[in-house]
């Protein structure tokens, strides 16, 4: 009769095995390459959004509107590019570029509240109506301008956020 030999043991991939060190490398983040795509998504539907919807025949709408893109184009290489790379400039660049979009929002929301109030204070009823109509245009810009850079800016500042980067935490746990 032959012996049989006993087989060792088959762990499970959720029991660590005794030979395995004691601190197993982190997976990456995959969190900065979503916002990257989004961002890219995004930059997309605002190019087509002001060439074909939105075109402006003054220069300095036209250039505000164009900031918009680039913002986010600017955030989407830094994010990208960073996490690859794990450097504090194109963190930076990252969050520059977040605050950079978040301003233009905020001024082409001013203009289109000062467009809103001027409808409708100089045209009466038909001026509410476009009032209206600009309100929209405001919840739009909001919604399609807004929530992406304030959700990554958010990530970018915090914890997870920077150990993307290989950089240290703003300050200490408490």
């Amino acid at each position: 009769m032959a012996s049989k030999k006993k087989a060792p043991a088959a762990t499970s991939p959720a029991t660590p095995s005794p030979e395995a060190p004691a601190s197993a490398p982190r997976r990456r983040d995959v969190r900065p390459y979503i916002y990257a795509g989004l961002d890219v998504l995004l930059a997309i539907l605002l190019v087509v959004i002001i060439t074909k919807f939105a075109p402006n025949r003054h220069g300095w709408a036209q250039a505000l509107m164009w900031g918009l893109p680039v913002g986010v184009l600017v955030m989407a290489v830094g994010t990208a590019v960073g996490a690859l790379t794990r450097k504090r400039a194109l963190w930076i660049l990252a969050v520059a570029g977040g605050a950079a979009l978040l301003v233009v929002a905020v001024v082409v929301l001013a203009l289109l509240l000062m467009s809103a109030a001027f409808l409708s204070g100089v045209y009466g009823s038909f001026g509410q109506a476009a009032a209206t109509g600009m309100l929209v245009a405001c919840a739009l810009v909001i919604e399609l301008v807004g929530v992406i850079p304030v959700l990554q800016l958010k990530y970018l500042m915090t914890r997870a956020g920077r150990r993307a980067f290989g950089l240290q935490p703003l300050w200490a746990r408490a």
